[in-house]
């Protein structure tokens, strides 16, 4: 099997205490990879890692980090999903933003020009889209980023694809929709899954922010996992990718549905639309079925349901 390229191979993660990269480092570390995390520890959390020999976690920002050229050359395979991730927060902080998502991106190419890494997978956003002129979303949609979160995602794209041109560092980019799963991210800006699950959890009503007909795609993290594996593996340097579940669910309709599986009785409010973010998103993802063979296995119902059997099991 393909994956048993990652067996003994030393791989670094940026970002690799966080949500999606924790659950990365997880993954393999159960191939047998030897994984260093670069993390600053600001969102992500040393606790998300498990102890492991061949885990090594360095605290430090992927913008300013000393010695990141020694990082890159050890490794075979590089995931950047560091990240200062949010629409609003960008809007109120795009200073720290471009500093995280574009300046540490624009170093870690650089890093790996004239290096042996065989991939870089950047984790970038569907959020660069804006809001959808025709659904599902193509990779060739237009790009009109309502946030500076957004733009940060696609300047992060550009580069890569530069870096793969002009340096031939092997990138790749996946545009992930709205992912979800463990550990949940518990903050403002995290996404609505999380939220809705703090909110049940503690038997509050449910907050939909406009009307609740929005409509998103919603991918488990299994999935998105699976996807950095196979971009690590088949992906062509320069290219991009969508990768969501191919389907949508209202915001209502998910609020429905976790009020059925957790059996919490509770009401559904509604506050105003919130600044930079769009009203309707589903991925197209038969490029990364073609070019990658991904293929989403977790429908959203049954990743809701794991979920909540962990989180009121903990």
């Amino acid at each position: 099997m393909a994956h048993e390229r990652f067996e003994n191979a030393r791989c670094l993660v940026t970002g690799g205490a966080g949500f999606i990269g924790s659950n990365l480092v997880r993954r393999l570390l159960h191939l047998g990879a030897e994984v260093t995390v670069l993390d600053n520890l600001v969102t992500g959390k040393a606790a998300n890692l498990p102890s492991h020999p061949r885990l090594t976690l360095v605290e430090a920002d992927l913008a300013t980090v000393y010695g990141l050229a020694d990082l890159v050359r050890d490794a075979r395979f590089v995931f950047h999903l560091a990240a200062q991730v949010g629409n609003l927060k960008s809007i109120e902080d795009a200073t720290t933003d471009a500093s995280t998502n574009v300046i540490g991106s624009i170093r870690l190419y650089q890093s790996c020009r004239d290096s042996q890494v065989e991939k870089v997978v950047y984790s970038s956003s569907s959020a660069m889209f804006g809001e959808a002129v025709s659904l599902p979303v193509a990779e060739d949609h237009p790009q009109r980023p309502e946030s500076f979160y957004a733009l940060s995602k696609m300047a992060g794209e550009h580069y890569a694809r530069l870096a793969a041109e002009l340096w031939s560092v092997p990138t790749v980019c996946l545009r992930y929709f709205n992912v979800y799963g463990l550990p949940m991210e518990r903050n403002e800006y995290t996404g609505v899954i999380s939220i809705f699950f703090e909110q049940l959890r503690r038997g509050q009503d449910l907050t939909i922010y406009g009307d609740g007909s929005q409509s998103r795609d919603f991918v488990y993290v299994s999935d998105v996992v699976e996807a950095n594996l196979l971009a690590a593996l088949g992906g062509s340097p320069g290219e991009a990718y969508n990768i969501g579940s191919g389907t949508r669910s209202t915001i209502g309709q998910l609020a429905s549905t976790m009020i059925e599986i957790t059996g919490r009785d509770v009401e559904v409010l509604h506050a105003p639309p919130r600044r930079g973010e769009v009203r309707d998103s589903q991925a197209d993802i038969s490029r990364a079925a073609r070019a990658l063979g991904y293929q989403p296995r977790v429908e959203l119902a049954a990743g809701l349901g794991e979920m909540w059997n962990e989180i009121v099991g903990s």
